[in-house]
């Protein structure tokens, strides 16, 4: 065998390994929220969300088909965009998607978590993660 085929041989199994460990390592990457944030977003959401978006995120709030637009169904995103829209979601919860507004009446949830924890940005945001990991936890499977 010629040294030329013996560097391609190489070659190409380096591109196949890598073809299969690039998919492990940013599958790696990306964490799994755990069971406790997930409970942590369940209550915030149960505590400032189903008055419009209903108990299990649908918008299908007792008074939902009164309001315009109507809440969003919040267990369609991954179908609607493909994969989970965590930053989108993000981004509608502090208030800073300036692409979109959100309905009339939507609160920026951010400020209102800012407010309950003194100011303390990280305890804020951490609240939003959590929310967000419980609407990513909607999603079907």
């Amino acid at each position: 065998m010629s040294i030329l085929m013996s560097r391609f041989r190489v070659l190409m199994l380096a591109i196949v390994a890598m073809g299969l460990v690039a998919p492990l390592v940013a599958s790696q990457g990306a964490t799994a929220p755990s069971r406790e944030a997930i409970e942590r977003g369940r209550a915030t959401f149960e505590q400032n969300c189903t008055a419009c978006h209903g108990n299990r995120g649908k918008g299908d709030a007792p008074d939902a088909w009164k309001m315009n637009p109507r809440p969003a169904n919040l267990t369609t995103l991954t179908k609607r965009y493909g994969a989970f829209p965590a930053e989108r979601v993000e981004a509608t919860l502090k208030g800073t998607d300036q692409t979109k507004a959100h309905a009339p009446g939507m609160m920026v949830w951010r400020a209102l978590f800012l407010a309950d924890a003194n100011g303390n940005e990280a305890a804020a945001n951490a609240r939003v993660k959590d929310v967000i990991a419980f609407i990513a936890s909607l999603q079907p499977k």
